[in-house]
């Protein structure tokens, strides 16, 4: 059997091998910015700045002439859709604030309202009596009379 010549190239310091060609630079790869971390505080601060921007917003329409009930239902409909779909966590943190205040402010219009039609005793406010004389009993208004001229003549002095 023939023995077989492996011959080892050489290499050289340069380029590799001794006949290969030198190297293409390297195309620096882009480095995008690190993606910001997401902590609690930031999160809270998102959602805070939803509800805040969503009370503004509300106050806006609502000087503008726009129903309460229609305001809270759709400020309430679109931070759903943000917290919901939104791309990112800053947009789905703004999201739940708008629609955790604006569901809030919801609540509280219907509940208010409930308690109106069905006339709860906490809520309704006593009537004030009325100012005419005939609900007073008979010799009321005489003695008062007397009783402010004994103090009119003390304090004077007579």
């Amino acid at each position: 059997m023939a023995k077989k010549n492996k011959k080892k190239l050489k290499r050289t310091h340069h380029h590799g091998y001794r006949n290969a060609a030198p190297r293409a630079p390297s195309v620096p790869r882009p480095r995008g910015a690190k993606p910001e971390e997401e902590t609690p505080l930031k999160r809270l601060a998102y959602t805070a700045g939803g509800a805040a921007g969503t009370a503004l917003a509300g106050s806006f329409l609502a000087h503008e002439g726009w129903a309460p009930k229609t305001i809270a239902t759709a400020l309430g409909a679109v931070g759903a859709g943000l917290a919901w779909k939104g791309d990112a966590t800053t947009v789905r943190s703004i999201g739940a604030g708008m629609m955790s205040a604006a569901g809030s402010q919801l609540a509280l219009m219907v509940i208010d309202e409930r308690d109106k039609k069905t006339g709860a005793p906490a809520t309704q406010v006593a009537k004030k009596p009325s100012n005419n004389a005939e609900a007073l009993p008979p010799g009321a208004l005489e003695s008062a009379l007397e009783r402010a001229q004994a103090r009119l003549a003390l304090a004077t002095g007579e």
